[in-house]
């Protein structure tokens, strides 16, 4: 199997959320009874880690008395956590959410609704766009703050490309996709990820490029499994014709890891990917591990309509625990995070471009070429030429896109099912657990 993270944990907050009626914090420890404490939890790599504790440490000194406890994760442990410390009745004060999780975690009833802070001025949006703001609204109540904005990004290896003496189109058709793909498989060695570890976004992006979304109404988007086919097709078409990864390559990585993803990782091409399908913050954590000073760039995902397919995303949203013992305290540091600019200055665009756009502009002759090209392609290549974020996805959707998508699609690389059948399992399965959730 694909060491691939498990979301489906956070199916147990559904019943864990019943039982969190204690403190925020260190759930009745010492430092969760002061109302100047603070818990904070975020993943990433270890630089996001350090430009974090470094903000932390600036509040810190301009509000005197107040701790904090920042708590770190890797991805792949993150969500696991935050369902112990549900059970635990020991959730953090704030929270770095992603938004396929954003909307369970508010219907299970542990997050606090922040409209009021936005309201009394505790957080300033008077910088951040109005739609910007609104990502963060879920059946008409404010329940998180977008902290930073990116957009899809397949991420390639420019360099490697530019020997071959290919050309990556801006707008990509998923035939021109698989064209590139064959052609530098035949030329490099070099296969292809499809996105094989976490497919949902990639599935969720084509349909867009048909008017459909992926969830609607507690259940899929599409009406029959055949508009599923084309995406299960490219798997099958990359497998057959050589060009895309095997699947047992990815047993023995860490997938989650910057750093062991196949556009960065490994010596043998065959085991490697001259692409990864990513967002635009992370140019800057790939170009910093990139082999032999290979330049890295970025192009939308490829889409039968690029323009249709492509949206603004929210990095994560900033999001405060329902049973915080200091919510005031919690939405003065969001505010810190989001208008103070000389802790975006350290932070920079580690997690997407600030939403501030005062705080962005301050903030532009402190960047790196790669920093540069992340804010250039949001705003003059996704910007001008995308569409609205689908909605939040529903309860049960992070099973369907832990599990029930990965389970079909190894499957299907693996040769043990068809196109078709891959596509009538998914419909199926992902709708019985939509329904189950519901």
């Amino acid at each position: 199997m694909v060491k691939r993270f498990s979301k489906a944990v956070l199916a147990s907050l559904a019943v864990t959320s019943l039982m969190f009626v204690g403190a925020c914090g260190n759930g009745g420890g010492k430092k969760s009874e002061s109302s100047q404490h603070l818990t904070i939890s975020w993943w990433g790599n270890q630089e996001r880690n350090e430009r974090t504790k470094k903000i932390n440490d600036m509040f810190i000194k301009e509000n005197k008395g107040v701790t904090i406890d920042g708590q770190f994760s890797e991805f792949a442990d993150y969500y696991q956590k935050l369902s112990v410390g549900a059970a635990g009745k020991n959730m953090p004060d704030i929270m770095q959410i992603e938004t396929a999780h954003f909307a369970q975690f508010k219907n299970n009833g542990l997050l606090l609704e922040i409209q009021k802070y936005i309201d009394n001025k505790t957080i300033d949006v008077s910088q951040v766009d109005k739609k910007v703001v609104d990502q963060g609204k879920i059946d008409g109540g404010l329940y998180g703050l977008t902290n930073a904005t990116n957009a899809p990004a397949l991420i390639y290896n420019k360099t490697l490309l530019d020997k071959l003496g290919i050309t990556v189109p801006e707008n990509m058709t998923i035939a021109q996709f698989e064209d590139i793909s064959r052609q530098v498989q035949e030329k490099s060695g070099y296969k292809t990820n499809f996105r094989y570890y976490e497919p949902s976004d990639q599935l969720a992006y084509m349909l867009r490029a048909n008017g459909k979304v992926l969830y609607q109404d507690g259940k899929l988007g599409v009406k029959s499994a055949s508009e599923l086919e084309p995406f299960f097709q490219v798997y099958a078409d990359g497998i057959k014709q050589g060009w895309h990864m095997d699947p047992k390559v990815f047993t023995e990585l860490k997938i989650s890891s910057v750093e062991q993803d196949p556009l960065v990782y490994g010596t043998d091409p065959a085991r490697m990917s001259w692409c990864s399908f990513r967002y635009s913050s992370q140019l800057v954590a790939y170009q910093a591990v990139a082999q032999h000073g290979d330049h890295l760039a970025m192009v939308p995902w490829p889409s039968a309509n690029v323009a249709k397919s492509d949206y603004l995303k929210p990095s994560q949203y900033w999001v405060i625990s329902k049973n915080c013992k200091n919510p005031d305290l919690a939405a003065k540091w969001i505010n810190f995070y989001t208008n103070n600019v000389e802790a975006n200055k350290i932070l920079l665009t580690d997690r997407g471009l600030p939403v501030s756009t005062k705080v962005l502009e301050a903030i532009k002759p402190n960047l790196t070429q790669p920093d540069k090209d992340a804010v250039d392609y949001i705003q003059k290549v996704v910007t001008p030429h995308s569409t609205a974020i689908n909605p939040p996805s529903p309860s049960g959707a992070s099973e369907v896109d832990s599990k029930v998508l990965p389970s079909v699609e190894e499957n299907l690389c693996y040769g043990k099912i068809s196109v078709k059948e891959a596509a009538q399992q998914f419909f199926d399965q992902a709708n019985q657990s939509l329904a189950n959730a519901r």
